[in-house]
């Protein structure tokens, strides 16, 4: 008799759809172990590889069945930002090296990944909404600038920056109340995804890096942005290059409206026409180390000082999808460590991770952004908050004990929870960064299990 194959399901069966949820609801838990360590027998331990392995799962689909689940959280929101940046992923060494490909350097063997993160106009991280991965080829590595220019877009690295926009753009079209602000930095800017933009509320903001000509061929860009008089002062909180801690920085920003043109278009631009843009202008006063100077392009009306301190800010959370990377990497996944021996089952385990890593990520943020939200509203179980709560009271002396009548806000729990792993409030860190929060979710999830097995 043949078995029954459920397939309403992206990945054709919705028994795999069960299987994943079991191995994202353990791995957002466990996010420190390894593969071996995190699952609870060896039988899921082979039953999480077999996964990986199965034909029908892949990173797209992976993402798109929890997107699905996570969409419908957001709300009334009107106004999304999708946050798109890159990252290097180096396994040099590792089992899969062999089928990878090159890096910085031909021995250097690994690929990019590519993320969009969905977040609020508030600067809160909602979900993934695409990853992709770009493995280069040893043929082409080393390709100069002049012969990667003759290729189409389709054949360049570049193409993933405009999947990204138009998967953000497809998700506007399909949702008539929604508008969306594309954010990303200086690579984004060429003049292909710009013209990739054919609805209205699909936005971007994109930091220039290319001295663009004028349509009325008189000036640059640069020189006549230079000419442009201080409109106001805007202070920010930004993250400072190198300590990668938030500091305060006193921007002056000018805006205005320019008309952008190639000059000289290869001929596979020849149709890109002349694009009129807004551009801010912010400069950074007052500090000679690492003096911000941001040239911001964007569709975005921008015609007084409000709406370009709105585009700033926006443009600011661009800097959340750098911790995610921080904590798929170094933070707490260290995806870079997986030993899998085929690109298929490496790429399924790390998007598995990143879409793990995102409830450890997400409590971190709302706890620095929504602070005062109740744990119940935000899917924390009772039995975690009593566990930690009382874990809290009777080990580590803390005051504050498990009512169930009266639940912590998320930033009070943020806080609890990270005491279990060592954490100490301070001035100037008033909240667990994403390394401590990851093992102390780890810790917590041991508590939890003696609890339910000892009860």
């Amino acid at each position: 008799m043949k078995k029954r194959i459920h397939t309403h399901s992206v990945f054709g069966d919705t028994r795999l759809e069960s299987r994943f949820d079991t191995l994202l609801s353990i791995s957002s838990r466990r996010l420190n172990s390894s593969i071996g360590k995190a699952q609870p027998n060896w039988a899921s331990t082979k039953a999480t590889y077999r996964f990986w392995d199965n034909k029908s799962v892949h990173p797209e689909a992976l993402i798109a069945y929890q997107f699905s689940k996570i969409e419908a959280g957001w709300g009334a929101e009107k106004m999304l930002l999708q946050v798109c940046d890159w990252t290097e992923l180096d396994y040099t060494g590792s089992r899969s090296a062999a089928t990878l490909g090159p890096l910085s350097y031909k021995r250097q063997r690994g690929f990019h990944l590519y993320n969009s993160m969905i977040v609020s106009h508030l600067g809160c991280p909602l979900g993934l909404l695409k990853q992709s991965y770009h493995t280069r080829t040893d043929a082409n590595f080393g390709t100069s600038k002049s012969q990667c220019n003759q290729r189409i877009l389709a054949d360049k690295e570049t193409a993933h920056w405009v999947e990204h926009f138009q998967r953000g753009q497809d998700l506007v079209t399909a949702r008539e109340d929604l508008q969306m602000v594309f954010v990303a930095d200086r690579e984004a800017d060429f003049m292909e995804l710009f013209a990739q933009r054919t609805v209205e509320r699909m936005h971007f903001i994109i930091r220039s890096q290319h001295d663009r000509k004028l349509s009325d061929g008189a000036s640059n860009l640069v020189p006549r942005v230079n000419t442009w008089p201080v409109q106001g002062i805007y202070e920010a909180q930004v993250m400072h290059s190198k300590t990668r801690k938030m500091r305060k920085a006193r921007l002056e920003v000018r805006f205005g409206a320019l008309e952008v043109q190639l000059s000289k278009p290869l001929p596979q631009k020849k149709g890109l026409p002349a694009m009129r843009l807004f551009v801010v202008d912010v400069r950074e006063t007052g500090n000679q180390d690492e003096a911000i100077h941001w040239r911001l392009l964007t569709t975005l009306p921008v015609e007084s000082f409000a709406q370009a301190a709105i585009v700033i800010q926006y443009y600011i959370w661009r800097w959340l999808i750098e911790r995610f990377h921080f904590l798929l990497k170094s933070g707490g996944a260290a995806v870079e460590k997986l030993q899998l021996a085929t690109p298929q089952r490496l790429k399924n385990a790390i998007t598995t991770f990143s879409l793990a890593a995102m409830d450890a990520f997400k409590l971190r943020y709302l706890a620095q952004n929504n602070p005062d939200e109740n744990i119940y509203s935000l899917g924390i179980s009772e039995v975690e908050h009593k566990v930690l709560y009382t874990y809290a009271h009777k080990k580590l002396g803390l005051t504050t004990g498990f009512d169930p009548d009266n639940p912590p806000s998320i930033k009070e729990y943020c806080i609890t929870l990270g005491r279990i792993a060592g954490f100490f409030p301070s001035k100037k860190q008033t909240i667990p960064g994403l390394l401590i929060l990851t093992r102390a979710r780890e810790r917590l999830d041991t508590l939890v299990d003696a609890y339910l097995t000892f009860q």
